[in-house]
């Protein structure tokens, strides 16, 4: 099929990012020039940073009409602020890439290709990380388990960074959760998907913003929206511990009426038996209720987030799905030196 380049959008999730700002401001515009497209934006999300992000995104708006910044009202976290950036980006293609430049900018020429040559999602692989071994052993226990256990098939060590054609994000953006985890929805959305492989680099500069915690949020959405094994694995569980009490209660009648004198009190095996089913049972019901929190959650649709404000003005394209077809005056969307407030949802 081919390659539509009137527009590409990239699709970059910003949170208190200040230091790195300058240097993807330099490698992000030379790194698109040369790919053939008429036109492009980059999308700049502001995850409610508090340093001065967001100051620097409107400079570059001023300088540069490509950039915009969308400001949320806080931090709804990663995955939010990729969604939201998909519900702006209005390219026949969309690239995402995070803003600490630990995916190359310059990398994004080589999914391209991959597009041309009949992909419709271009993503890239990690063949390399330059971090510290801790953190290289949890990504990579993370990556394998979640691909192990879903239902559908996750790419090993691949993140955000890719590139899609339009009909993909389009497909993306129907589909409702509010626990988004953007990799397992891109590969679920099905197509023609290609891995590219690429060294992923040190932060440029600060400090890492996924933390162990935020890792292990991230997981938990990956393996209890793609997959039902841990309530299989209850069930399993249920048939084989009531198969071991039968087993045990079997043994001890057969004890009893065969050796009567030895046969112990049974205060011991009591209380570890107690104790241990005990420990199923919450470890059950604590699986059950991570199931019942996201029900309830998607039942309240509460939107994945809140746009405060949009800063510069859109480039020519395809009115996406849950954002404005053009900005109006006095609904909040403002050029590079306005201040006025917006509040959108996603």
């Amino acid at each position: 099929m081919m390659l539509d380049r009137s527009l590409l959008s990239v699709v970059v999730p910003i949170y208190n990012e200040e230091a790195t700002l300058p240097e993807l401001e330099r490698r992000l515009p030379s790194a698109v020039e040369g790919l053939g497209f008429d036109d492009c934006e980059f999308l700049l999300i502001s995850d409610g940073s508090a340093d001065a992000s967001e100051d620097l995104i409107r400079q570059m708006a001023a300088r540069d009409p490509r950039y915009r910044g969308i400001f949320l009202t806080r931090n709804f976290g990663h995955q939010a602020a990729v969604s939201t950036g998909l519900t702006y980006a209005r390219g026949s293609v969309v690239a995402i890439i995070d803003g600490d430049l630990q995916d190359p900018p310059e990398a994004i020429a080589t999914l391209i290709d991959a597009l041309e040559h009949g992909a419709d999602v271009a993503y890239g692989i990690r063949s390399k990380r330059k971090e510290h071994l801790f953190k290289r052993a949890a990504y990579f226990t993370f990556y394998r388990m979640l691909r192990a256990l879903s239902a559908i098939d996750i790419p090993l060590d691949t993140g955000d960074f890719c590139v899609m054609r339009r009909r993909v994000v389009e497909a993306m953006l129907t589909l409702p959760e509010r626990n988004r985890f953007v990799r397992g929805l891109r590969a679920w959305v099905g197509y023609q998907q290609v891995g590219v492989p690429y060294e992923r680099a040190a932060r440029f500069a600060g400090a890492p913003k996924y933390t162990l915690r935020k890792l292990l949020g991230l997981a938990y959405d990956g393996l209890f929206s793609f997959t039902n094994l841990p309530v299989r694995l209850i069930q399993m569980a249920g048939f084989l511990l009531s198969g071991v009490a039968i087993l045990i209660a079997i043994s001890y009648v057969v004890w009893f009426y065969l050796a009567p004198e030895q046969f112990p009190p049974g205060f011991a095996s009591l209380m570890v038996s107690i104790w241990f089913f005990a420990g199923v049972q919450l470890l059950c019901l604590g699986i059950v209720g991570e199931y019942v929190v996201r029900t309830c959650s998607e039942v309240r649709a509460r939107p994945i987030a809140l746009v405060r404000e949009v800063v510069g003005q859109p480039t020519a394209g395809p009115t996406p799905v849950g954002a404005p077809a053009s900005p109006r005056k006095g609904d909040g969307d403002s050029d590079s030196d306005s201040d006025s407030p917006r509040d959108d949802s996603f």
